[in-house]
């Protein structure tokens, strides 16, 4: 355990360029994740430093013990110079990324283009608490381990396993050769979500927020699946399509007995 009183240490400085730059979060491997329930359970071998204000009261990260020598002291000026938040809460963490095994399972959600963080979010801990095995995302899809994101996954960032795609068109060929349907969730789409099977191994796909999945990425699917809207209403969030349709697989795969 060692202390810092002075904003302008080297190592606090580092910590505020991983907080603004993807670029640098990829090239060093690490990110940064503040807030005493975030931390609580993250995995204790991803910690490298734990930053602590001087009078912080509350609970520490699980497995982590108050002599751990990752552990810094800052006082307020320097927790504040490296502060994501407006009120931060006295803890954060300098964190090496997940590392995931092979993608495996049978529930997959597909990501191209997301630009929200608090979507993005979102869309992590709803894939988590719906079953969803494994999330693929487009390389142009916001950095999932931005401030933003990690704070707005609500721990869900340690948990689920997903990876960065640079080509969703191989992906999703890679899965139909598996025996994976691949659905993608359109305007054009001319079945209703909850006419669909998702009994057996399935994948979905949403696109930007703004203007949907290109047209190549929808034309690879097996399937073009719309959510029914009545009104005046042109689109859902895709959070919250991706919410329906989800629990859409959960209800038939939990409640719904396969044919035969």
């Amino acid at each position: 355990m060692h202390r810092i009183e002075s904003p302008h240490n080297e190592g606090l400085k580092e910590i505020r360029e991983l907080t603004k730059k993807a670029k640098k979060r990829w090239e060093k491997g690490m990110f940064v994740a503040e807030g005493e329930r975030l931390l609580l359970d993250l995995p204790a071998s991803s910690l490298i430093q734990l930053y602590v204000q001087e009078d912080y009261r509350g609970a520490l990260p699980r497995g982590i013990e108050k002599e751990d020598s990752r552990i810094c002291i800052l006082s307020k000026k320097a927790m504040e110079s490296i502060s994501t938040t407006e009120h931060g809460q006295g803890i954060l963490g300098l964190l090496r990324f997940p590392k995931w095994k092979k993608p495996e399972g049978n529930l997959f959600l597909i990501l191209e283009n997301i630009q929200d963080p608090g979507n993005l979010g979102t869309l992590f801990r709803t894939a988590e608490a719906a079953g969803v095995n494994h999330i693929f995302l487009s390389r142009n899809t916001v950095d999932p381990f931005s401030p933003k994101v990690v704070r707005s996954t609500m721990g869900s960032l340690f948990r689920l396993p997903f990876s960065i795609e640079e080509d969703l068109l191989s992906l999703c060929e890679r899965l139909k050769s598996a025996k994976v349907q691949v659905f993608a969730l359109d305007l054009s789409g001319k079945k209703a979500h909850f006419q669909a099977s998702f009994q057996g191994p399935s994948a979905f796909l949403f696109g930007n927020e703004g203007n949907g999945l290109t047209k190549e990425l929808s034309q690879c699917a097996t399937e073009k699946l719309l959510i029914p809207m009545e009104g005046k209403i042109e689109s859902l969030n895709v959070a919250t399509s991706a919410s329906i349709v989800l629990y859409e697989a959960v209800r038939q795969r939990r409640y719904i007995k396969e044919e035969g």
